[in-house]
């Protein structure tokens, strides 16, 4: 599988999760767990552009950029429409050799040097996902009713279920 294709799908989670959130309680997109966190709309706004910081160094593309220095509902749906897009339009071709490319990046203070391979497992997609989980944190720490299918798009589970009853 590509690495374009592994973002595509929770993108997609990621805009109903927020559509979820925002009919909830739009006043959320400040809320963050703790004070010293990114709010939700920053949490959201860093995952979307780890798909595109993951992507575009793995077949030799610049980095758009689709966001806006403090986004509103409308803006964090369009940057996932536009990095949906443009994940799309990314061509297999353009992966050739993935895998072993050396990828320079920052982690904080600290200075990387990966192999593509690494890069996208080990750095990427944890970061991607520790972002867009703390979406899911953020909303359920301030009472959103959403389930895990919410987050991942798979699991079902009955309205009001809960594993503590």
């Amino acid at each position: 599988m590509l690495p374009n294709v592994l973002f595509i799908h929770p993108l997609r989670q990621m805009a109903m999760l927020l559509q979820k959130i925002q009919r909830h309680d739009a006043a959320l997109l400040e809320s963050a767990l703790t004070a010293e966190q990114f709010p939700l709309w920053q949490q959201a706004q860093t995952a979307i552009g780890f798909s595109l910081r993951a992507c575009c160094p793995l077949c030799d593309q610049v980095k758009p950029e689709f966001g806006q220095p403090k986004p509103g509902w409308a803006d964090l749906e369009q940057q996932i429409h536009l990095s949906i897009e443009f994940l799309q339009s990314l061509k297999a071709e353009g992966f050739a050799g993935w895998q072993q490319k050396r990828i320079e990046t920052t982690a904080g203070f600290a200075q990387l040097e990966l192999t593509g391979e690494q890069f996208l497992y080990l750095y990427a997609l944890p970061n991607f996902y520790f972002h867009y989980g703390m979406v899911y944190a953020i909303a359920r720490a301030q009472q959103v009713p959403l389930t895990k299918g919410d987050f991942d798009g798979w699991h079902q589970y009955p309205e009001g279920f809960s594993f503590l009853r």
